[in-house]
């Protein structure tokens, strides 16, 4: 034990003398250790998610669809219809999903520990005692052994050890602690044992620190989220003046009582509210949940599964990823003939008792044989490099880096050779002898003969190269971030099979944000990278307008997951790590990603194609709405028929066939995709419900028959919009169109009196037939002035937008004078123009471009 004086002692750390003269830790007593924790200066961890059960419910209960529902809610109240309240259901159901499914997240993410131990041994007035992590108090004075993990922060007192600091740094090498050093929590060691003081316990911990911000929850930024609200608040806007308008015209120009008016005014309303498409989603995002969770892969916030489906970037750690997080034995190369290295090596292990990953797989590949003739162990030392034994009669056997066994120099031939080998990625191991028998001397000191190289390599993830080819082939790039060594990692992933792995940089050499930023464009691989340009990298690829994911397991990147549209964490990993996760793959398989990607596009692509079919009547009821008002007696349709239509052509459909694998890459411009398909079928049934009721009259149709013939269109026109919008057609698919076919009109036909349709004659029959006739035509014709009226809008928005982003480039440059045009380089992200505000016009104009392509 190294000998303390008053003149070398850490502070706050007691002691006493044994009767050998040896140092003898005190430790704290137990009223000091009460005083400090009521301080706070306790080892009490903030676990789990900060987002309280209250944020739960606050979340989903405010919100404008529910405020929508509510204020009808209360007009309905108003009147005592109590059988006209049956649509609150679908707001209740709609917010319980929600609830309970961030509620079982929660459950599930809090009962992830920060550490994976529980108890560690701690000095208490001079005895040795056994106590959970959490009760441990600044100044305690803790014991540490190989295996363990450093609860909190401190110092060494006395003792040697290796420290694996990977989830802190990122760093796979073992890090070499002594008296003096400073350990930190999260950090394991690898080999040895210490005697430290705890300088800093809790929240004040560097792990805490760095993770603070994975407890401050943040919503998922969900373009179909944005999308939904954007329609429901676009409706709102038209809701409030249509229906005051319709409760005025009942009130006082049709002189309808109070009651009366207020229902088909309510009626209108929720015609013309989506109510079905949110629940539709909440469904559709809960039942996608479930799929994950059965690939043990939990999912934090339901609307991170579209996240991810739109991905375009994806940036990924070495470790855990594209390897399995150890080292495997590659390749023995005998130097020498007969050498007997093989056997020496098998010697070896049963010798000596290294516990760290190096050493472990060499245990592996030479499984130990016997300890005969051992005279001494030489214990592995981070500041030696090596290890060894020495053999009755047989010298000195040592293992270790080659330049610190052999005088560099000495043979050009062997380390152009080891230089080779590390460059391709392996860790190089070499196997030296010496006839004589080593003391403390350092052995370049001896004439030591090098008989054999050793090399290793992380083991590759068998189904690595599968996933890249899977990326790549959806057009998602991928960028590899580590903390290693960047020759290393290259190299690694090349293995793995990553296009373009050749092309890395060490981020140290990165002197500021714009050479990081203009390194994001131009390498795939990226070595000795810190926590912060983690951080950093995922913000300037957002930059340049894409979606980006970002997977990780340590402390280390715990910034860069907050930052990425996507975080997604290994439950192996650090509980920093998984509670700022938007996924966190419980079996820390990364194999689960191609599956989670592709669940992510089936629930997306069929909720848009669910949205366009219930949009149609949110379309043709508002219309139909300004045509009672101004230009027709009464409402065209009764809700019993719609319901029918509803039914048969929107609601059972799509929850059928939200089960349809649907895998295609999902473009952006969900609202523009959304309403190409209802706006023109909404177009075409106004139309035609308009010619129909104003011209029946001149064919000899009494006004039921006009009501029959606008019934039986409208539902053609769903059908011909629904086949259209599931195309192409699987055997399924048609399966389920069919059949909903054949029930309307089973439904129509049976329940003609329930749904007040009536017989149509000669004219009526020829009155649908036309309609019939015509209606394609015109839902193509709308379709055209659609697409005529967007290229329109986007083009005058993308040189709106141009001219912003010029301007602020500009002013970021300080050049005088104006630009005439933008820079590609200012549109890619790596010239100026990197504000939040620069970046945001970006993605609105590269967005606008792939329309227009």
């Amino acid at each position: 034990m190294t000998d303390i004086t008053p003149d070398n002692r850490i502070p706050n750390v007691r002691f006493g003398r044994r009767t050998d003269g040896t140092v003898r830790f005190l430790g704290l007593t137990d009223r000091q250790a009460a005083e400090r924790a009521a301080r706070g200066e306790q080892n009490t961890s903030e676990e789990g998610s900060s987002r309280t059960l209250k944020d739960i419910f606050a979340a989903n209960i405010l919100t404008f669809f529910n405020l929508i529902n509510v204020i009808l809610f209360v007009l309905v109240l108003s009147v005592h219809s109590w059988k006209n309240m049956l649509f609150i259901l679908v707001a209740i159901i709609n917010t319980g999903i929600g609830i309970f499914h961030e509620i079982r997240a929660k459950r599930a993410l809090d009962r992830l520990r920060l550490l994976s131990i529980s108890h560690v041994t701690v000095i208490r007035g001079g005895r040795k005692k056994i106590l959970p992590v959490s009760e441990l108090v600044k100044d305690d004075v803790i014991l540490l052994k190989s295996g363990e993990q450093i609860p909190a922060d401190g110092v060494v007192l006395d003792g040697s050890a290796d420290v694996n600091e990977s989830l802190l740094t990122g760093e796979q090498d073992a890090i070499h602690k002594e008296r003096g050093k400073k350990i930190l929590s999260g950090s394991f060691l690898t080999a040895g044992s210490l005697t430290c003081v705890l300088t800093a316990v809790g929240r004040n911990c560097y792990m805490q620190k760095l993770g603070h911000e994975a407890r401050k929850y943040t919503r998922v930024p969900s373009e179909l989220q944005k999308n939904l609200n954007r329609i429901l608040k676009l409706i709102s806007i038209v809701i409030v003046p249509i229906g005051v308008l319709l409760f005025l015209k009942q009130m006082m120009i049709s002189r309808m009582p109070y009651q009366e008016a207020v229902l088909n005014t309510v009626a209108a309303v929720l015609g013309m509210i989506p109510e079905g498409l949110v629940l539709l989603t909440s469904i559709a995002l809960a039942i996608g949940t479930v799929r994950l969770a059965s690939r043990k892969t939990l999912v934090r916030d339901i609307y991170c599964i579209e996240t991810l489906a739109r991905v375009d970037t994806l940036c990924l750690d070495k470790t855990g990823t594209l390897t399995e997080g150890k080292l495997r034995v590659s390749k023995l190369e005998e130097l020498r003939e007969n050498a007997g290295i093989e056997r020496m090596l098998c010697r070896m292990t049963a010798c000596l008792g290294e516990q760290n990953s190096t050493f472990e797989a060499v245990r592996e590949r030479f499984p130990a044989s016997t300890k005969q003739g051992l005279k001494r162990v030489i214990p592995f030392s981070s500041d030696r490099k090596y290890s060894g034994i020495v053999l009755e009669g047989e010298g000195t056997w040592l293992i270790g880096a080659y330049s610190f066994l052999v005088k560099p120099g000495s043979n050009p031939q062997l380390e152009e050779k080891l230089a080779d080998y590390s460059e391709k990625g392996y860790r190089v191991l070499t196997v030296a002898h010496s006839d004589q028998e080593l003391a403390d001397e350092h052995p370049v000191d001896l004439p030591f003969e090098v008989l054999g190289i050793v090399l290793l390599s992380d083991v590759i993830r068998r189904e690595a190269s599968q996933i890249l080819d899977y990326f790549k082939e959806q057009n998602v790039d991928i960028r590899i971030i580590s903390g290693d060594d960047p020759v290393t990692v290259s190299a690694i992933a090349a293995r793995a099979g990553l296009e373009g792995a050749d092309q890395y940089v060490d981020a140290s050499s990165l002197a500021d944000d714009t050479a990081l930023a203009d390194a994001m464009q131009k390498y795939k691989v990226f070595g000795r990278v810190t926590p912060r340009q983690k951080q950093k990298m995922v913000a300037a690829l957002k930059q340049q307008g894409r979606t980006v994911a970002m997977t990780g397991d340590g402390v280390n990147d715990v910034l860069a997951l907050k930052e990425a549209d996507c975080g997604i964490a290994m439950a192996s990993g650090s509980e920093a790590a998984k509670n700022i996760a938007n996924i966190v793959l419980l079996d820390s398989d990364f194999s689960s990603m191609p599956h989670i990607v592709n669940e992510g596009r089936r629930v997306i692509n069929n909720i848009k194609a669910a949205s366009s079919m219930f949009l149609i009547k949110t379309g043709f009821s508002a219309i139909m709405s300004l045509f009672t008002m101004f230009l027709s007696a009464g409402y065209p349709f009764r809700p019993v028929q719609l319901s029918v239509i509803n039914g048969c052509a929107v609601g059972l459909p799509t929850m059928l066939l939200q089960f349809e694998p649907r895998f295609e890459q999902v473009k952006k411009g969900f609202f523009a995709e959304v309403l190409r398909f209802s706006l023109p079928a909404s177009a075409a049934i106004s139309l035609f419900v308009l010619l129909i009721q104003n011209m029946g009259g001149w064919v000899s149709c009494t006004p039921l028959m006009c009501g029959t013939v606008c019934v039986l269109l409208t539902g053609w026109i769903y059908m011909q919009t629904l086949t259209r919008v599931y195309s192409p057609l699987s055997l399924y698919r048609k399966i389920v169109i069919g059949t909903m076919q054949v029930l309307s009109l089973l439904i129509m036909a049976l329940g003609r009196n329930i749904l007040e349709l009536g017989d149509l004659n000669f004219p009526g029959v020829l009155l649908l037939l036309a309609a019939i006739s015509f209606t394609p035509a015109a839902v193509r014709a709308f379709e055209m002035l659609y697409d005529r009226g967007m290229v329109l809008f986007r083009s005058k928005t993308m040189e709106k937008n141009k001219t912003k982003l010029r301007r602020i480039v500009h002013d970021e440059e300080t050049v005088e004078g104006s630009r005439t045009s933008i820079s590609p380089d200012a549109l890619a992200g790596t010239g100026a123009g990197r504000s939040e505000r620069a970046g945001y016009l970006r993605k609105r104009i590269l967005r606008n471009e792939s329309f227009h392509r």
